[in-house]
């Protein structure tokens, strides 16, 4: 990881703004009208912050005219998690990658992402935008492997065609490391919260999350899903399994399912026109 970041400093400085909000947030003698100057000194930004207000995945029954109401509706933690992701994938989608589909990429990490969310809504999760980020963010990994490791990433292809086997575990037998890991590895340069970090790392192997488990089965079975229903790919061809302990860790009816795939259908093109335009 340090070897790419040398190579993409800009790779290190993504986080940046997420980090002047939190400060922001920190700020005792900050208000809403700071935390709203932070956002709006990116106009394009801003725009995708009001976009995402204006989703249905808000439902508010007014258009969102401003910075300071879209931060009212969506909360100030909340704002500050979508800034991440909205920053990120803009940066990433504008970048070719050989090897890799983007736009099936995205449209992956993006189902990933409200399906996430729509469990942590119906298990009434305090802050549902921190489980939409983390599925956002959960095979970035695998970015930085094509990205910055373009013969290594060729060689792990041609041995998933070869093996038919889940290409997470293709990555371990080839590399010695997999996509989670490089993806954890970034967050943690990024000095992300590790409630997000954890659910990367281990979204392929829940039962080795410790200090965030419930939120690290929110990601895996949100993954599983969106290859089941085919919301793109990440190069990965098959539908890994959801293990055991996470589906009972959840605590989730087999009717929750239905609820959360018509939940992500609902809402899937609009978001994808707000993340990806």
């Amino acid at each position: 990881m340090q070897d790419i970041l040398r190579r993409d400093p800009d790779l290190g400085t993504l986080a940046d703004l997420y980090h002047r909000i939190q400060a922001v947030i920190d700020d005792p003698a900050s208000s809403l009208d700071t935390l709203a100057r932070t956002i709006g000194a990116d106009p394009a930004l801003s725009a995708r912050i009001l976009r995402i207000a204006n989703s249905s995945l808000y439902q508010f029954p007014t258009r969102v005219e401003s910075i300071p109401q879209a931060i009212g509706i969506i909360g100030t933690q909340q704002v500050r998690d979508l800034v991440l992701a909205a920053t990120l994938i803009h940066h990433f989608s504008r970048i070719p990658v050989s090897g890799v589909d983007m736009a099936s990429f995205w449209r992956h990490s993006i189902g990933c992402a409200l399906m996430a969310r729509s469990v942590a809504f119906i298990r009434r999760e305090a802050n549902v935008e921190r489980a939409y980020v983390a599925g956002l963010l959960h095979d970035i990994g695998r970015l930085i492997l094509f990205m910055h490791l373009e013969d290594r990433a060729t060689r792990v292809l041609a041995a998933r065609d070869r093996s038919g086997d889940l290409l997470y575990r293709v990555e371990s037998r080839e590399l010695g490391f997999d996509h989670t890991q490089l993806g954890a590895a970034l967050l943690e340069h990024w000095r992300l919260p590790a409630a997000l970090i954890e659910p990367v790392r281990h979204h392929h192997s829940p039962d080795e999350a410790r200090r965030y488990p419930m939120e690290t089965a929110t990601v895996h079975l949100a993954d599983s899903m969106a290859h089941a229903l085919r919301l793109g790919t990440s190069g990965e061809r098959y539908c890994p399994a959801v293990e055991e302990t996470a589906w009972q860790r959840l605590a989730l009816p087999e009717s929750a399912l239905e609820q959360i795939a018509a939940q992500t259908d609902r809402h899937y093109q609009q978001a994808l026109e707000v993340f990806l335009s």
